[in-house]
């Protein structure tokens, strides 16, 4: 039977492939490492090689850059502890006498939280620089601190390591308070920026509903203005507080977008009030 010049084509493009594949074979292996894969390399035949090519449109090389650019990317809004400057914890420590009015500032916790071995700090678009994060108790018998470094890229959360003792002369103590109604979390920025802070490492189920401020009244009344919300602090019921004595819960509905709050303490004819700005989520 006579060949068609169709027939004829594809038997020597065949031919072709076979001969290349030949070549191929006889060629030493290419190695292709990666430097995001510890001690990782991969013998691939160029026959292989050309495969990828073929199949994916991908060169190794360029499968690594890639794999590289996914490892790189998440880790652009890590924090890391400050060497010499790490969180830690410490009961009956000598507490700082600051005057402030606002001592911490959270998404309302539950007690498991609390009991966690990581915070969630949320941060703005660009923010480059250290955080300075820290614990208190309101009777002042226990207290964390630590400062962490990075950058963002976007408004996001980002994880802080901590620790989960606190210590007595060097030496394992008291774990830190869960009740959350005595135990104050604060984070901030350069020039005393305060970010809202969120126990725990996990991803959030969904939109948090409260955020919780721990204030030092020194023992007059406290109210907390959200947008058109006023709404009024209560007592911890703490005999002897040192660090605060009350706390507000401000839904975060209330919350304008700038995330402004007013914050008013009034004791008899006395009243004040001091503006706080927060990130929102």
């Amino acid at each position: 039977m006579k060949k068609t010049s169709r027939q004829r084509s594809d038997q020597l493009a065949r031919l072709l492939q076979l001969v290349a594949l030949r070549r191929a074979v006889q060629q030493p292996a290419v190695s292709v490492h990666c430097e995001t894969c510890a001690s990782s390399r991969c013998q691939l035949p160029p026959a292989d090689r050309r495969s990828w090519v073929w199949r994916c449109g991908f060169d190794p090389q360029m499968l690594c850059a890639i794999a590289l650019a996914v490892v790189i990317l998440p880790a652009f809004a890590q924090f890391r502890p400050v060497p010499g400057r790490e969180y830690r914890e410490y009961y009956n420590p000598v507490n700082p006498v600051r005057g402030e009015a606002v001592i911490g500032l959270a998404i309302l916790p539950t007690e498991a939280q609390q009991r966690a071995v990581a915070v969630q700090v949320l941060l703005p678009a660009s923010y480059s620089g250290e955080i300075h994060l820290e614990t208190a108790s309101a009777d002042g018998k226990f207290r964390g601190e630590g400062v962490f470094a990075g950058a963002t890229k976007d408004k996001e959360w980002v994880s802080l390591p901590l620790t989960a003792t606190a210590t007595v002369d060097g030496k394992p103590s008291l774990v830190r308070p869960a009740d959350p109604k005595l135990l104050a979390i604060t984070a901030r920025g350069s020039g005393g920026s305060m970010f809202i802070v969120r126990w725990g490492d996990a991803s959030p189920s969904g939109t948090p509903d409260l955020v919780r401020l721990y204030l030092n009244s020194r023992r007059a009344d406290m109210f907390v203005r959200a947008g058109a919300k006023l709404v009024t602090c209560k007592p911890i019921g703490v005999a002897q507080p040192v660090r605060f004595d009350s706390y507000c819960d401000v839904s975060l509905s209330d919350i304008p977008a700038n995330g402004q709050l007013s914050i008013t303490r009034r004791d008899q004819f006395d009243e004040q009030t001091q503006t706080v700005k927060v990130q929102m989520p």
